[in-house]
């Protein structure tokens, strides 16, 4: 892995200073927001990547999992509800329901229930991410041990 540096952290606990390259924007855009909220970038850095370990550990499991899948789409987007409910139907082993909101006349939330392997759960979030109208893609999924 890259260049990083041991040191001792303020509870006693081992810390590692290590370089990461990102585009100005995106670190410009970073520093505003933390700047906003009163956050240091090394801790909001450190919660980023706790967040992001929470959040994606559950594909490298092999028991089951739980969960929902929070899908923000483009309901005037021809034959996307009914792909939607094809894909369901398709991964019936993992899907437990769903329930959508109308938020504009262009804009839904659905959100599906989800239970199982982890493998299956990966193939249907990447089935649907691809499709065109789909907006934003959010998982909230843990592992059941």
């Amino acid at each position: 892995m890259g260049s990083h540096k041991h040191e001792e952290g303020r509870r006693g606990e081992s810390s590692v200073r290590f370089g990461v390259s990102v585009p100005a924007d995106l670190l410009r855009e970073f520093d505003e927001v933390i700047s906003k909220i009163g956050m240091k970038r090394s801790k909001a850095i450190r919660l980023a990547m706790r967040n992001f370990l929470s959040e994606r550990n559950w594909e490298c499991q092999d028991k089951e999992v739980v969960g929902t899948i929070n899908l923000l789409y483009d309901h005037e987007v021809r034959g996307l509800e009914e792909f939607l409910t094809e894909v369901q139907h398709e991964f019936l082993d993992v899907v437990l329901f769903n329930t959508h909101i109308h938020l504009d006349r262009e804009n839904c939330l659905m959100v599906i229930v989800i239970r199982g392997n982890p493998s299956r759960i990966r193939r249907m979030i990447e089935k649907i991410s691809s499709r065109r109208g789909i907006k934003q893609v959010r998982t909230l999924i843990s592992s059941m041990s």
